[in-house]
This record gives structure tokens, sequence and C-alpha cells, in this order.
């Protein structure tokens, strides 16, 4: 997802990490679209979670 918004904006990762504001990006995260097939539909249920900072640090580990 981080790589489609610097693609999309044309932004390095350095400058997505450090520039922006997270609560911007999280804004555009769950802006963004997502393409499900009607199976994938089908019996789901709605999990919702909150996500602290440190939730999102952890992700970004992945990208360090």
């Amino acid at each position: 997802m981080l790589g489609q918004i610097c693609h999309h904006f044309g932004w390095t990762l350095d400058y997505l990490l450090w520039e922006i504001d997270w609560r911007i990006v999280q804004r555009m995260m769950i802006d963004a679209p997502v393409y499900e097939s009607d199976d994938e539909k089908k019996d789901k249920e709605i999990d919702l979670t909150e996500q602290t900072t440190d939730d999102i640090e952890e992700m970004l580990k992945k990208y360090k």
C-alpha cells in the first residue's frame, strides 16, 4: 500500500515516512479502493480495530 501511494504521487519512501503527517497517510489508505470478488463478499464479518502508533511502527519495520 505504501509503495502504491509513493508511485501515485511520485514520492520517495523516505518522504512518505518522514515528511507527511501520518494522519493524512492513514486517511489515504482508508480511502484507497478495494476490489473483492463475489466469493470474498459472502459471509464476511467486519472486524473493527483501533490502530495505535506502536501498530504503525511495527508495520513500518518491514520497509527498513
